[in-house]
């Protein structure tokens, strides 16, 4: 299960709380002072507002071109851990397990129930292949 499909662009966009304060106080001070030109017929005014406005443009160009991509995290220290599901595991549909203390998305070719004991077989981005630990 390889995941190298595109992420969308709403999700490649990081769109914190400030981000979107910016935009949406951005867009209403415009609006207010394109009323404004509408009402007192000021061209400065219409100068602000189209300014915001291309403000708003430049922060949606400059955040849609950050090129957003999974960590890709040291795959060979990882790779024969032992850990366990945290998350039941079934085929074509990831789980969760714990390996180290951290939590990883993960994926099999079996079906793997919360609290089985797993071994990291290979790694694929942030997705860990597992399978079941044979305890001899």
């Amino acid at each position: 299960m390889k995941r190298t499909e595109n992420v969308g662009f709403f999700s490649r966009i990081r769109w914190g709380i400030g981000s979107i304060l910016l935009v949406v106080l951005l867009i209403v001070f415009s609006a207010i002072f394109i009323y404004l030109y509408q009402k007192y017929n000021s061209n400065l005014s219409l100068f602000v507002s189209i300014l915001l406005l291309i403000m708003v443009a430049i922060i949606i160009f400059v955040k849609s071109q950050e090129i957003i991509l999974p960590m890709n995290p040291t795959t060979k220290p990882i790779i024969g851990k032992t850990g366990i599901v945290i998350k039941e595991i079934v085929p074509g549909k990831p789980g969760v397990v714990k390996i180290n203390n951290q939590l990883w998305s993960a994926y099999s070719d079996s079906t793997l129930k919360v609290n089985t004991e797993v071994i990291v077989t290979e790694v694929n981005g942030i997705y860990v292949k597992v399978k079941e630990k044979c305890n001899v």
